[in-house]
């Protein structure tokens, strides 16, 4: 088993009328939450559905035991922490039984994973990364997604400051990712693959890839040379892939006070590793040995501010920007925070969190869906055009017939309700 007024007559009517617009507003709360629950339910019967027939994608940590894992649950949306399972078995009847809305595990091993979190005694940690749409602030992300009002729950196309019903700033973003946004994605995992080869030396088979099952990709690395680092020395690993800091004597050349470019080091081998190397590389500055390499160094720097018309300096910063990768350093360092379990479906899309073998043909309407192409009914909210298994859907504002992957992902988003009668179906 796992552990775990003016006159009387004219406030009258002042009061009628107030009265009747709590009671509709009453109403509308009492709608709203029929149709969630009966999100919810249905939600819960496909989940269900998925992990009987494929709970083979899950991926399982070799000893399980040593790991804490947590739930959500569809009736209730707190985070369920502090459990253990002995084995894979164990795991399946839980998931089975419950039929949770989100599965999660920790990167961290524990010689007891049950324990509140002073007395769990860590062992060590896989070392792991997240990139996430959000961060990117793509262009196109603002033209397609969606932004709904947490007043009036009106949803807006586009992303918003202020919701275009009541004016409220109370809103929260929709993602509707798009293959540009996915294509962006996967640029910044091949970066961070390059830094962790290239500058940490890390093989590529001890790198695991994986979609996040909404807009994003995890990386673990597991590899026990990072096991011990705590959460300092993660948040040092991090500054480093942001290039945080980063200035221009690092490349070996400093500014006097009147603006010129002077030597900073004698000796620049290490220009050709690392952060310096990608840096001259981008900006197109060579570095040559010899007698003159000083000179001839700052000579193409001071080319480059002429023909810019830029400091260097800025240069460098813009330059360190644009080569990043923009991974979230909180995720990095939290040797305690528990992961979306590698194979499980993601509550935000009703996608799995799958490995990519291969980054570049990854395409997550395909790979990362699993449900059927059965056709259920749902009322959509706003026009949304999707892209699933291959396929373009054009879902319209109103009633629509669409396969049940597509369901799934737009009441997911709240995008969509399901229709009752898929409800009262269930129940006979």
């Amino acid at each position: 088993m796992f552990s775990s007024s003016n006159n009387g007559k004219s406030d009258l009517k002042g009061i009628a009328n107030v009265s009747k617009e709590k009671e509709t507003i009453l109403e509308d709360d009492v709608g709203d939450s029929q149709y969630f629950r009966n999100n919810q339910k249905w939600l819960k019967k496909t989940y269900k559905k998925y992990y009987f027939n494929f709970f083979a994608n899950i991926t399982l940590p070799k000893k399980i035991h040593l790991h804490e894992f947590g739930f959500r649950h569809f009736d209730d949306d707190k985070m369920h922490r502090h459990l253990s399972f002995k084995n894979s078995g164990e795991l399946y009847a839980f998931v089975l039984k419950f039929a949770p809305s989100d599965i999660y595990c920790s990167s961290s091993f524990y010689n007891r994973p049950t324990e509140p979190m002073d007395k769990k005694e860590w062992i060590g940690s896989e070392l792991i990364f997240d990139i996430d749409g959000k961060d990117l602030h793509l262009e196109c992300a603002i033209a397609h997604n969606f932004t709904k009002c947490n007043v009036c729950k009106f949803i807006n196309k586009g992303v918003l400051e202020k919701c275009t019903n009541c004016n409220s700033s109370k809103l929260h973003t929709i993602d509707i990712p798009c293959k540009n946004c996915m294509n962006s994605l996967k640029k910044e995992v091949t970066k961070l693959l390059s830094f962790l080869m290239g500058d940490f030396g890390i093989e590529r088979s001890g790198i695991f890839v994986y979609f996040s099952g909404n807009n994003g990709f995890h990386l673990h690395i597991v590899d026990g040379n990072y096991y011990p680092l705590l959460s300092n020395e993660r948040s040092e690993i991090a500054s480093y892939l942001l290039g945080k800091g980063f200035k221009m004597e690092t490349l070996g050349v400093k500014k006097t006070d009147d603006n010129k470019i002077v030597p900073l080091l004698k000796n620049r081998q290490l220009l050709e590793a690392g952060w310096r190397d990608r840096i001259l590389k981008k900006l197109k500055i060579s570095f040559y040995s010899g007698k003159n390499s000083d000179s001839a160094f700052i000579s193409q720097i001071e080319k480059l501010e002429n023909a810019m018309k830029c400091d260097f300096q800025q240069m460098v910063s813009k330059t360190v920007d644009d080569l990043s990768v923009k991974i979230d350093p909180m995720v990095t360092m939290d040797i305690h925070r528990i992961f979306r379990l590698a194979g499980s479906l993601n509550s935000k899309s009703g996608l799995a969190k799958i490995l990519c073998n291969d980054l570049d043909s990854f395409d997550p309407f395909s790979e990362a869906c699993f449900f059927d192409k059965s056709k259920v009914e749902i009322t959509c909210f706003a026009p949304v055009s999707l892209v699933f298994k291959g396929k373009r859907y054009a879902v319209n504002e109103g009633k629509n017939h669409v396969p049940e992957y597509v369901a799934v992902y737009l009441i997911s988003k709240g995008l969509a309700n399901i229709n009752s009668k898929d409800i009262q179906d269930e129940r006979r």
